[in-house]
């Protein structure tokens, strides 16, 4: 039987702000196999963002134990965190996060820059990735030259240049109105469909009938895990 790409076992974090405690999680047990679309629902602040924080490396659990394709990443320093987020973990964020003075090329072509990947490689990559996402088209503009989903889709293309063994996805619709939104999901269902493993965050319940499988979050503790039948 295949170990699961993402085990948390017994995940706690907890802030401590002029000493009082904040129970962000409390003790979250979650496996996640490769080829899964997870959807990480619930209402504000009851965990989601910090849960997916720690799987993908952004931060550290106050207890518990991480394992990533079967490789414990709890107690990795930053540098080694940053090394594993670079080329295990493809991040697409609720506000795009993309660099505003570089053209939609060079926004995707960056993560492989910082890895070492050869120049012509970093092409063939690029190219590629537009292409799935339908932006080959406006490679040469600038961000603040696209719509929002436009914008949505080249931090898509971005996170999947990298070939990473997961995506997470922290509200990829939050700054979308709907018929955008759902093309962007759309898009994570085709990748899905591709073979590309996904964990979303999303306060939106719609959207969990894209997914999977649905893990419920209340008061930072899981109050629900199931597989639905995805849209």
């Amino acid at each position: 039987m295949q170990s699961p790409l993402i085990k948390l076992d017994g995940i706690k974090k907890i802030y401590l702000t002029d000493e009082i405690e904040t129970h962000a999680l409390s003790g979250v047990n979650v496996e996640v196999n490769q080829g899964e679309f997870l959807s990480i629902a619930g209402p504000s602040g009851c965990g989601k963002s910090t849960l997916l924080s720690i799987m993908g490396l952004l931060d550290t659990p106050t207890e518990g134990r991480y394992l990533l394709d079967g490789k414990d990443v709890t107690s990795l320093n930053n540098k080694e965190r940053a090394v594993i987020r670079n080329s295990d973990i493809g991040f697409i964020f609720q506000s795009f996060n993309l660099i505003g003075d570089m053209t939609v090329y060079e926004n995707v072509e960056l993560p492989l820059v910082y890895r070492g990947v050869s120049k012509a490689e970093r092409k063939q990559r690029v190219e590629a990735v537009l292409e799935k996402v339908q932006m080959s088209h406006r490679n040469k503009h600038l961000p603040s030259q696209l719509s929002g989903g436009q914008q949505q889709r080249v931090a898509i293309a971005r996170a999947l240049a990298g070939s990473p063994k997961i995506l997470l996805a922290d509200e990829p619709t939050g700054n979308l109105d709907s018929q955008n939104g759902e093309k962007a999901m759309d898009l994570l269902a085709t990748l899905h469909e591709e073979g590309s493993t996904i964990c979303m965050v999303t306060h939106d319940d719609r959207y969990n009938t894209y997914a999977n499988r649905v893990v419920q979050l209340f008061d930072g503790k899981v109050v629900n895990d199931n597989s639905t039948e995805a849209a």
